[in-house]
């Protein structure tokens, strides 16, 4: 089993290992910095990207891709988030969370 040091380096390499994120809005990829990174109060770890089209028309956010230091893909995942106007964004956070099991 999985020590408690274990789980934490764990963390901080997930910490330390996501770049930046790359956002579909309305079809066009965009480079996005990651504004925050978080340990969530019960261990699991947040990472924030800010994403606030400014086009000013509906929007919808279509995909939201994190990309390693080596800039390869690390995770993504599809939406469909609409914003009505150019006042409106979205902070959109992934979790990662570490379950371990006995096989």
């Amino acid at each position: 089993m999985l020590t408690a040091q274990a789980k934490e380096d764990f963390k901080q390499f997930i910490e330390r290992i996501i770049s930046h994120a790359v956002v579909t809005v309305n079809g066009k990829a965009e480079k996005k910095v990651i504004h925050r990174r978080e340990r969530l109060s019960d261990g699991r770890v947040a990472v924030y990207i800010a994403i606030t089209p400014q086009l000013g028309t509906a929007a919808t956010i279509q995909k939201v891709q994190l990309y390693n230091t080596a800039g390869k893909l690390w995770a993504e995942k599809e939406e469909n988030i609409n914003l009505s106007n150019v006042q409106e964004g979205a902070l959109y956070r992934f979790v990662f969370d570490f379950v371990e099991k006995e096989v």
